[in-house]
């Protein structure tokens, strides 16, 4: 448990500089998340898939399993809107919050301390994945709650630099094109810098919401995110690998782990409530201190 405490506890305190910096100085979040988004954002993403060994055959079912659990949790959520009265933009926003599991900056940690070296190549693959759906479907549901057509929105959709740098990787690993040493370097020490920076960019969010006032929002999406997420994966992979197989334990874990930064500077770009987006990934983050250890001692 202090082991598993010393990867998450640092999350806290980068947020809580991140705070701090918006309490006390006249920081533009807008800017700042323009910077992540289409600097340091698909740098990360570049990097990440050109230099991760993927085998073409585990990438398929992994990739099958990210986008059928998205599906299957974006068919939930219509579900429960239709049967609670939710209208478009509140759906919208319960997806940005609950339906993009935070895989990279602390999945990845903890599957290295759970499952070691050969458990984070499945994570690195399932993060790839996780960001070609936020650059995609998490654009949509960010900005569909506007009066874009959906041409436009699809425009905006492929115009997405993280979109483009993760194409961009995937096609130069099929084709095994090398990736020369200057652009990979520089790639390499730009991705270093985007983790910190949505996590201070959260902690400037946070520093300015009202939580008395998305109290409900939050702990519905919260539920979403760390119960009914993990058990819809859960069940998929009971299909898709044996119960006790490493990629089965690996994506489980990858799927409980809070709500990823990245929904929360795509909320503040499209303007889709990003006081109730990033509420929901912080008090998930806090609340799966406690679930994710629980998840680690089941399996």
């Amino acid at each position: 448990m202090a082991e598993i405490l010393n990867v998450v506890l640092p999350v806290f305190l980068i947020l809580g500089v991140g705070f701090i910096v918006g309490k006390y100085l006249p920081v533009d979040s807008k800017s700042v998340s323009n910077l992540a988004i289409y600097v340091f954002s698909p740098a990360l993403f570049f990097y990440s898939v050109s230099t991760s060994e993927m085998d073409l055959a585990d990438l398929g079912r992994i990739v099958l399993f990210a986008f059928a659990l998205f599906l299957l949790f974006a068919l939930f959520i219509f579900v429960a809107g239709k049967l609670l009265g939710w209208d478009q933009a509140y759906q919208n926003t319960l997806m940005l919050a609950s339906g993009f599991p935070n895989a990279g900056n602390y999945g990845l940690p903890i599957i290295l301390f759970a499952f070691g070296e050969e458990g984070v190549a499945i994570g690195i693959i399932y993060l790839v994945m996780q960001s070609l759906l936020m650059n995609s479907a998490g654009v949509y549901y960010a900005s569909n709650h506007s009066e874009m057509l959906k041409k436009a929105i699809l425009l905006t959709v492929v115009r997405m630099p993280g979109f483009i740098a993760i194409l961009l990787a995937l096609g130069l690993k099929i084709f095994a094109i090398p990736v020369p040493g200057a652009i990979e370097n520089a790639t390499g020490l730009l991705g270093q810098a985007a983790i910190p920076l949505m996590l201070m960019l959260l902690g400037i969010t946070l520093a300015s919401i009202q939580l008395k006032s998305v109290i409900r929002f939050i702990g519905t999406a919260t539920l979403f995110k760390l119960v009914a997420f993990p058990v819809l994966a859960f069940l998929l992979l009971l299909v898709i690998y044996p119960a006790d197989a490493l990629e089965s334990k690996v994506l489980l874990v990858a799927a409980a782990t809070p709500t990823a930064a990245t929904t929360t500077l795509l909320a503040i770009k499209f303007g889709m409530n990003p006081d109730m987006v990033s509420s929901a990934m912080f008090v998930s983050t806090v609340v799966s201190v406690i679930t994710i250890p629980v998840l680690l001692v089941i399996l």
